[in-house]
């Protein structure tokens, strides 16, 4: 309602509720002298110490790239980039697949606030993955020289490792069966023309 202004060396009020308050303190030179030495000794000193902090503070941004199956039954998977641990916090960052960037399917979070004065931030795209497709997380930060950017392919994430080793397992047990029956078949093939052989010489 009311702040003290310390060009003019007065109390002004900002709504028409901190007039009464504002004109009591104006009138009042001990309140005057005090605001006046706060000024001095406390705004402008702890306003020095923030603005080192903060005005002229610079973090670069981490970046990583994580993937979720949204459905088990759905071949769309959503894609996060995480950004974390930059200062200041207004950044900016842009999906791309194969450098063309994606501007449908993407939600962004708030920024979030980290206890050492750093910010964290999300973006996700929900996208179906194509072998070969290679997606591109950029972001622009007052703290980069250039966009900083991380790719990702489908051929290195885990869904399609787990494939891979499984098709592996896969074909070595099919031989184990397969050398398997070979070999029973062989045996039965064997014991049974052993036993025709017993029988034509009887005969």
């Amino acid at each position: 309602f009311v702040y003290f202004d310390s060009d003019v060396g007065k109390f002004i009020a900002k709504t028409e509720f901190g007039r009464p308050d504002a004109d009591y303190w104006n009138s009042n030179k001990d309140i005057i002298e005090r605001a006046k030495a706060a000024v001095e000794t406390y705004c402008k000193y702890n306003y020095g110490i923030r603005e080192t902090l903060t005005v002229d503070r610079k973090v670069e941004p981490s970046v990583t790239i994580t993937v979720s199956k949204q459905y088990s039954d759905s071949q769309h998977h959503s894609l996060y980039c995480n950004t974390y641990g930059f200062y200041p916090p207004e950044i900016e960052v842009k999906w791309f697949r194969n450098n063309v960037e994606e501007t449908s399917s993407v939600e962004y979070s708030t920024v979030y606030q980290n206890p050492d004065w750093t910010y964290q931030f999300m973006v996700m795209l929900e996208t179906p993955l194509n072998r070969g497709d290679i997606f591109t997380c950029e972001v622009l930060h007052s703290s980069l020289q250039s966009p900083l950017r991380v790719d990702w392919k489908p051929e290195a994430s885990e869904p399609a490792h787990n494939k891979k080793v499984t098709g592996i397992v896969g074909m070595v047990l099919g031989a184990i069966f397969f050398i398997v029956g070979l070999t029973i078949y062989l045996r039965s093939n064997k014991a049974r023309f052993g036993g025709l052989q017993s029988e034509s010489f009887l005969a």
